[in-house]
């Protein structure tokens, strides 16, 4: 696994909220400290994107987000 972390925003944020936190959610990924276990810095994501809005899923190896009222996801970090 790469040190580097990487992170996919795969849909265009819905309104200046989401917005704000896709740019929270780059900053948290691009100053997380290298970890080999990627579950570690889910319950950060999970505090940019609360329940019941969004689901955040994670591995040992990636982070997914998808909002709860959508099936295709809207990021992923791994």
């Amino acid at each position: 696994m790469s040190d580097t972390l990487q992170l996919l925003i795969e849909q265009p944020a819905h309104d200046e909220a989401e917005a704000a936190q896709l740019t929270q959610l780059t900053e948290l990924v691009a100053t997380a400290t290298p970890i080999s276990d990627l579950r570690d810095l889910a319950p950060a994501v999970r505090q940019l994107f609360p329940e019941p809005a969004y689901l955040v899923g994670c591995g040992s190896a990636h982070i997914w987000l998808h909002r709860a009222t959508d099936s295709q996801r809207l990021a992923l970090i791994r």
